[in-house]
């Protein structure tokens, strides 16, 4: 399954990266939430994991325009999840509001990505 990575940080992404490949996962990068659009729109994912935080267009606007924009109505489907370094609380937002579907702390950790997708699961 692939999973496409939306951070502007290398070495987040790097980070990211081993995580996924040590679960059996191949991935796609993108470093803004453009670019991120761009290859929805032109790959299938299992699911992306988001930054919040990112330049040109961050998580957040990235998210509501894939639940709200995207033409493909399969891909704006494709869950979503929030990943930054700081609590959510510190946005003073509701992530589901945006239409996340989960949030991980970072580092981004097997242990952290299959509880997020486990809980995805049983919410259906």
């Amino acid at each position: 399954m692939k999973v496409l990575v939306a951070d502007d940080l290398f070495t987040s992404r790097v980070q990211i990266g081993l995580v996924l490949k040590s679960m059996g996962y191949t991935y796609d990068e993108a470093v803004n939430g453009d670019v991120a659009i761009n290859k929805l729109e032109q790959n299938d994912y299992a699911f992306i994991l988001m930054d919040i935080e990112m330049p040109v267009k961050n998580g957040l606007e990235t998210t509501v325009y894939i639940r709200k924009k995207l033409s493909d109505s399969q891909k704006r489907n494709t869950p979503v999840i929030a990943i930054t370094a700081h609590d959510p609380a510190d946005y003073a937002v509701n992530l589901d509001s945006y239409g996340f579907n989960g949030f991980i702390s970072k580092p981004v950790t097997p242990d952290k990505l299959k509880e997020v997708l486990k809980e995805m699961v049983m919410k259906g």
